[in-house]
């Protein structure tokens, strides 16, 4: 098969987005190398190095991502088209399968959190991707179940794969480097971290005000991420409510540092309030690291048996979380079932799930 991908994502996203492109490229490329492969970006960078076909936007081609790239799939004769965030041309090329990856519908669920002009971009781009797709993927059940909300054509088959997360959180690490990682950042002994962009829907403050209330001897938390729209909010409640003490903010770890902070922490904790798949919880189960989470949305489909659950709008609901956390044997038991639950999110399954969806659009 000749397979694209819009790879916009795979470029210049560093994270997140990026992450999930190039670890999906770069795998198929690798496991089935009698494909010929295709990415499809207006200035593609110089790293990350491809082994891919790149093709870039001609010059004097506006809007060529929404339209002039149907001409150039066309060229290249592709058997399959995948737009890996939520976005197809709007103008259908010949022949080519159309494939969709929806990895949330966060600006419906919570528009409060976007701009207007954001949330309507949004909304057209995505109601165009899903009126124009032959199959779409949703990255899990949870979205999925937002999807069919909304559906301009029932027949359309959604089919939910999971993503993965990069793989240098799978990578074994030495008590050498976890020395090294908690010096550098001089991480407590012991303690539970947060890793989270500082956003509303990432509930920080919620959860400060749960580890206000609660017991004065419960284990430390370390915030990990960059500043966002609630960054100062949270500098100022943790100065006015002296828990300097007990919060550690790190907002420069850079992603190769990130593995081992997880596996120097007890346990991660995610009062995220709404998630299309939550990746942090599982980088956490990557890393061997047990999962405080959330109740709401997908987290309880990602972690399952290796998460205890809380409802993230009430501090006395997460602290009940913390105080099982603490009882002798929980935490071991939450561990053991992490390596079952990775065996749904392994690299290949993900990957061959793709593959065998693009061969079955392909045969009809």
């Amino acid at each position: 098969m000749r397979i694209g991908f819009d790879a916009k994502r795979y470029f210049h996203n560093q994270t997140g987005l990026g992450n999930y492109a190039r670890t999906l490229v770069n795998g198929l490329i690798e496991l089935y190398p009698e494909h010929s492969y295709y990415l499809f970006d207006s200035k593609p960078s110089e790293l990350p190095k491809s082994a891919a076909n790149i093709i870039k936007k001609p010059k004097l081609r506006p809007l060529w991502r929404q339209f002039g790239i149907s001409k150039d799939i066309q060229r290249q004769q592709l058997d399959v088209y995948h737009g890996l965030s939520a976005e197809l041309p709007y103008t259908r090329p010949k022949k080519t399968k159309m494939v969709v990856t929806i990895h949330d519908l966060i600006f419906m669920k919570y528009p409060q959190y976007y701009k207007t002009i954001d949330r309507l971009i949004y909304a057209h781009k995505t109601d165009n991707a899903l009126r124009s797709a032959d199959a779409i993927i949703a990255t899990s059940e949870q979205t999925k179940r937002d999807l069919i909300k909304i559906m301009p054509d029932e027949d359309i088959p959604i089919q939910v794969i999971y993503q993965d997360c990069d793989p240098l959180f799978y990578v074994p690490t030495s008590e050498t480097d976890l020395a090294k990682t908690r010096e550098r950042y001089q991480l407590p002994e012991k303690f539970l971290v947060m890793v989270s962009k500082f956003e509303q829907r990432k509930n920080h403050l919620t959860l400060l005000k749960a580890l206000k209330q609660g017991h004065p001897d419960g284990y430390p938390i370390v915030l990990v991420g960059k500043p966002g729209d609630t960054f100062a909010e949270v500098e100022q409640f943790i100065d006015a409510n002296q828990l300097g003490n007990r919060v550690k903010i790190l907002s420069d770890v850079p992603s190769r540092d990130l593995p081992n902070v997880y596996r120097l922490a007890e346990a991660s904790i995610f009062p995220s309030l709404y998630e299309g798949f939550g990746i942090p919880v599982l980088e956490s189960l990557a890393c061997g690291t047990p999962v405080l989470t959330s109740e709401q949305s997908c987290m309880q489909e990602i972690a399952n048996d290796a998460g205890l659950y809380f409802n993230p709008t009430e501090t006395d609901s997460i602290n009940e979380a913390l105080l099982t956390f603490d009882k002798s044997g929980i935490a071991d038991k939450l561990e053991a079932a992490i390596p079952d639950r990775l065996e749904l999110f392994s690299n290949r399954k993900i990957l061959a799930d793709h593959n065998t969806l693009y061969q079955k659009i392909c045969s009809k």
